[in-house]
């Protein structure tokens, strides 16, 4: 699903999410939709320690499933399971895409980010 989405391999997702669960499974919660037995979106909520915080990452619905209420329904879900373990702040570094959907939910941006690559 993600590899469709962002049209990129992303196989290193599988291994990379697993590591962090297999470290330490209260850290992380990766949850998905699906129909009829496939993925149609995913996304995880990272609880980083000592902190009030909960970061959410992934966010990705397949084109066919946007503007159905999915990606929403993800986003609440997660900000459900922070605020279940007292988190009150929440962090999320998202797409043009998405900033329309989270500012509707409540959240507020407070900076940017400018991805770079460094290639030496």
């Amino acid at each position: 699903m993600e590899e469709e989405v962002w049209q990129a391999d992303r196989s290193h997702l599988v291994w990379g999410l697993a590591k962090e669960i297999d470290a330490d499974p209260n850290s992380i919660t990766v949850v998905v939709a699906e129909a009829d037995e496939t993925v149609v979106s995913a996304g995880w909520v990272r609880f980083p320690t000592n902190t009030g915080f909960a970061t959410l990452w992934g966010g990705s619905t397949l084109p066919q499933w946007r503007r159905k209420g999915i990606y929403r329904a993800l986003v609440n879900y997660r900000a459900r399971l922070a605020e279940q373990r007292g988190r009150t702040l929440m962090q999320v570094d998202c797409s043009e895409d998405s900033r329309p959907i989270l500012q509707r939910l409540g959240l507020v941006p407070v900076t940017t980010t400018t991805p770079y690559v460094y290639t030496p």
